[in-house]
C-alpha cells in the first residue's frame, strides 16, 4: 500500500507498506444515477447538486498544508426536478457529499470502503501502478489525458490547469460535457483497464468517497491489519482520480481529500461490505 519513495509517490502515500486485511465484498461498478435515483425516490434524501464550499476548502489548505483540493472547479448540477437528466442513467452519480454517499450505502446495508480496501481492490497483490498494470494508458481511463489524447502526462499543475480553464480542455467540456460541464462516461467505458478482481473505473470517470478520514501523515504509524484511518479529523479521504484529473492522479496509490459536506462534480460512490 502506497507509493515508492523517490518516484511518483507523494508524501501522503509514504511510506510505502504492507498491509493485511479481512475478506471483504465490494461493488464492481460505481453507483449510476440510476442507482442513485431509487434511493432519492424510496427514501426522501436530497438530489445531487453541485456544491463546493470553495472558501472552507482554501481555509483548510492555508491552516493545514494539504495540497489543494482536487475538484473545485465550478460545474453544473446534473438532476433535475428530483431525477438525472435524460441520458445519464448509466452514468456515475456525482454532487454527492460523503455524508449522502455513506446514507446510501446503509440503504443497501453496505459500507464505503477503508481506503486500504480500496486501494487492495483497485491494484491486487502485486503493487500495480494503474489498475491495468504499471504502463500508463491513456485509452483505458476517463481522465484528463484522455481528453486532451496525451500519451504523455500533463507536465506540470499549470500545464493541467491551463487546459481546463483556457485550453482545449474548456473547449471540450462545453461541446461534449453534459450541461456544457461534466465529462463523465457511462460505467464500465473502458472494460479493458479492469482492476485484477474484475472492478471497473477503478481510475478515472469519477473519484470515489471512502470511510477514512484523510492524514497525510497516517501511514508513519497506521496499523498494518485492517487499518481504518484516524479516530477523528476534518476531511474525508478519496480515491481514484476523476476526468478532471492527469494520469498522475489516476495512480492506485494516489490519495484525495474533500470535505464532509462538498458535493463535488468528480466524486462519486462505490460501496462495500463485510464478508462475514
Amino acid at each position: 500500500m502506497g507509493g515508492p519513495a523517490g518516484g511518483e509517490g507523494l508524501p501522503d502515500e509514504q511510506p510505502q507498506r504492507l498491509v493485511y486485511l479481512a475478506p471483504f465484498w465490494i461493488d464492481r461498478y460505481e453507483v449510476t444515477n440510476d442507482a442513485y435515483a431509487r434511493f432519492v425516490q424510496t427514501t426522501g434524501h436530497r438530489a445531487p447538486a453541485h456544491s463546493t464550499p470553495a472558501s472552507t476548502l482554501w481555509e483548510l489548505v492555508q491552516a493545514t498544508g494539504h495540497r489543494a483540493p482536487a475538484h473545485s472547479n465550478p460545474a453544473s448540477t446534473l438532476w433535475e426536478n428530483n431525477a438525472p437528466i435524460p441520458g445519464i442513467g448509466s452514468h456515475p452519480v456525482v454532487n454527492v457529499s460523503w455524508e449522502d454517499s455513506v446514507a446510501f450505502c446503509v440503504w443497501l446495508d453496505k459500507r464505503l470502503p477503508t481506503e486500504a480496501e480500496w486501494e487492495k481492490a483497485a491494484r491486487g497483490t502485486d503493487g500495480r501502478r494503474y489498475p491495468w498494470g504499471n504502463e500508463w494508458d491513456v485509452k483505458k481511463a476517463n481522465s484528463a489525458s484522455y481528453w486532451a489524447e496525451r500519451t504523455i502526462d500533463f507536465q506540470s499543475g499549470a500545464d493541467w490547469e491551463a487546459f481546463w480553464i483556457k485550453g482545449e480542455g474548456a473547449k471540450i467540456s462545453k461541446e461534449k460535457g453534459l450541461k456544457g460541464e461534466v465529462l463523465t462516461m457511462p460505467v464500465a467505458s473502458f472494460p479493458e483497464s479492469a482492476s485484477p478482481y474484475g472492478l471497473y473505473d477503478m481510475a478515472g470517470n469519477v473519484a470515489e468517497w471512502v470511510q477514512d478520514w484523510y492524514n497525510p501523515n497516517y501511514y508513519k504509524d497506521g496499523p498494518l491489519s485492517d487499518p481504518q484511518g484516524p479516530p477523528r479529523g476534518a476531511i474525508k479521504a478519496m480515491r481514484g482520480g476523476s476526468w478532471l484529473k492527469p494520469a498522475i492522479s489516476l495512480r492506485t496509490s494516489d490519495r484525495d481529500w474533500g470535505t464532509m459536506d462538498s458535493r463535488p462534480s468528480g466524486t462519486g460512490i462505490r460501496c462495500a461490505k463485510d464478508a462475514f
